[in-house]
């Protein structure tokens, strides 16, 4: 399936290129806990009479640990998109564009942070496509034991508002009858971010989410949940944040 910005090359009766300028919306701190998103006041062009929205959803925190606990990261965002037609021409449409922030690094020892949403909307009214934020992640006492040493259930589908769309999926994992000890969990990317799903290195000492492995994958990916083999608490990893890209045609 091609991308949005693939598509976009290809006039309307696909012989030609169509010359678009694009930007792009996120926290320059896309992996860091807590960054808060980032949102702009956007005027449409002099000329424009159409735009293209891209968007990722924040990935799902993990979550703390303590006491011989092992789980699941965070879902990873949705993806969604649209084309904003029918706009005067003329120019000085305000939209309100939204690229979500990260999660923050959870201490709740069964359930992570949900992940933030994106959206864009027109200034003071109605949102014109969303894309929703990852599923928590999950810890559980003994979690081996409980889930036989597979994958368990991951989180409910996001959603999306836009032309198209693809859910995030939730996070699964491994458990080990030794705790913590040779125990991962799968960190999933958000959709075509060709991120791949990360596994974390769990450890069978008290190790927190953020150091189970590798962050998040930006945008959008989920965060892993952290590992206890002590009476000590961890935080689990927060989510990555999102990212929204427009484009418009060049007007010349």
């Amino acid at each position: 399936m091609a991308g949005l910005r693939t598509l976009l090359q290809l006039a309307a009766d696909s012989s030609g290129s169509v010359n678009f300028d694009e930007f792009h919306i996120y926290n320059t701190s896309k992996t860091g806990h807590n960054n808060g998103g980032c949102c702009c006041l956007w005027t449409v062009p002099t000329g424009v009479s159409w735009f293209a929205v891209e968007m990722w959803g924040g990935g799902g925190g993990g979550a703390g640990a303590c006491c011989c606990m092992q789980g699941w990261p965070g879902g990873s965002g949705s993806y969604a998109r649209k084309f904003v037609t029918g706009l005067s021409g003329t120019g000085g449409e305000a939209y309100t564009v939204c690229a979500a922030g990260s999660t923050v690094c959870s201490q709740n020892k069964c359930e992570g942070c949900i992940g933030n949403p994106s959206f864009v909307s027109i200034s003071g009214g109605a949102v014109q496509v969303c894309a929703s934020g990852g599923g928590s992640g999950y810890v559980r006492c003994q979690f081996s034991q409980g889930c036989s040493y597979t994958g368990c259930p991951t989180q409910q589908c996001g959603s999306y508002t836009g032309s198209m769309g693809l859910c995030g999926v939730g996070g699964s994992a491994k458990g080990s009858s030794f705790c913590a000890s040779s125990s991962w969990g799968s960190m999933p990317s958000a959709p075509f971010t060709n991120g791949g799903n990360r596994i974390t290195r769990m450890y069978c000492f008290h190790n927190s989410g953020m150091y189970a492995g590798s962050h998040a994958h930006w945008p959008g990916g989920g965060g892993a949940s952290a590992v206890s083999h002590s009476t000590q608490a961890g935080c689990g990893a927060p989510g990555a944040g999102g990212l929204i890209t427009i484009y418009y045609p060049v007007v010349t």
